[in-house]
């Protein structure tokens, strides 16, 4: 982990980050962040490790199995660990949430902590840094989910919940970044079964889901990726073959396969249509060269794709059993229940904003409901 900020930031944003942080020590046994609590920090882990847990929900039927076995009432749960090169506290910086786990240190660590307000304000102002910065936490981030997916999905056959809050994506985006989109790309219909993006194989195109549903799946790591992908290659169809567990499922709004843009892997995942469904189909190498040579829209999009996946992580991590009740645009709010994340004002703009911007598009496209 380590080298993902080393490879992603220059000199000058390594000295900001020095000139502007702070070392904090945090001993062990010592807690970082309190889950349900608002961070006001992002923490670079510099020496040490910490673990992540997380509570369980007196309401959830998984949660209560888990005491059970347990014989523990006060139950939490480890789901990680972090040393040295991970960023924590990002659901807050990302998605002005409360933290969805507990970080307490193992042993005797060092973080730097920088605070949210002067590090969005630089990234505002330096849009290359802004750009370089995204993206490692990106990088960060989809390290970490593809390892929960690996260690709970399987073992607990758990289902990722779709965003619920995706028009606040495209209120991150400005409207010349979305217009580049229409005018660089092509409107594709997608039967159910048809195969979007397939694990293991290199991605060509990325995608806007307009309308429809696809299903995520992700498939037991059988350690030899070259046979897996040749023996479907044999029996290839249109719908490929079935993998293993689906995971999660994404709908109208949402994008498709942009984790391919801030690294060289192949694809995890297995993307295939529920439902007759539209997509807008970008070229891979056609965006990634308009966001070298724009950084502006860079950073606008890496910005994006690290808020999906921390949304995502937030999603896999309340699909465990733990924590209370969270708020979901669209979800009526109950006056018996205390939720952790209620929309704050300071996002609403974006939300509507996102929301007309997704609408628009749609019109352009001449898309139907």
């Amino acid at each position: 982990m380590t080298e993902v900020l080393l490879q992603q930031l220059n000199n000058n944003d390594i000295n900001w980050m020095i000139a502007n942080g702070r070392q904090q020590q945090v001993a062990a046994g010592a807690v970082l962040i309190q889950q349900q609590s608002n961070v006001d920090y992002l923490y670079l882990v510099l020496e040490g490790t910490l673990s992540a847990s997380i509570k369980k929900n007196q309401d959830s039927a998984l949660a209560g199995i888990f005491a059970a076995l347990e014989d523990d009432q006060d139950l939490e749960q480890e789901i990680t660990r972090f040393s040295s090169g991970e960023m924590l506290g990002e659901i807050s910086f990302l998605n002005f949430s409360p933290s969805a786990i507990t970080v307490k240190a193992e042993k005797n660590s060092v973080v730097l902590a920088l605070h949210s307000e002067k590090l969005l304000a630089i990234l505002r102002q330096d849009v290359e840094f802004a750009n370089r910065f995204y993206r490692a936490i990106a990088i960060l981030l989809l390290d970490r989910f593809e390892r929960l997916v690996k260690k709970f999905t399987h073992r607990q056959n758990l289902q990722i919940p779709p965003l619920q809050d995706v028009p606040l994506l495209f209120g991150e985006l400005s409207d010349s970044d979305v217009d580049w989109l229409i005018q660089n790309s092509s409107l594709e219909a997608i039967a159910p079964g048809d195969v979007l993006i397939q694990a293991g194989r290199a991605l060509e195109h990325l995608y806007v889901l307009l309308r429809g549903k696809v299903s995520v799946f992700a498939q037991e790591d059988t350690g030899n990726s070259l046979a897996r992908v040749f023996t479907v290659l044999e029996d290839d169809d249109r719908s490929g073959s079935s993998p293993a567990t689906e995971i999660a499922s994404s709908l109208s709004g949402e994008f498709i396969g942009e984790t391919a843009l801030i690294d060289g892997r192949l694809p995890t995942y297995t993307f295939k249509a529920a439902e007759d469904s539209q997509v807008l189909a970008i070229k891979k190498q056609q965006l990634t060269i308009k966001l070298q040579q724009n950084p502006g829209m860079g950073a606008r999009f890496y910005r994006v794709i690290a808020m999906l996946l921390s949304a995502r992580l937030q999603g896999l991590i309340s699909r465990l059993g733990y924590g209370r009740s969270s708020y979901r645009v669209g979800q009526a709010l109950s006056k018996n229940i205390e939720y952790e994340d209620e929309i704050d004002l300071q996002v609403m703009d974006n939300i509507f904003l996102g929301g007309a911007r997704f609408d628009w598009m749609l019109k352009r496209l001449k898309v139907l409901s």
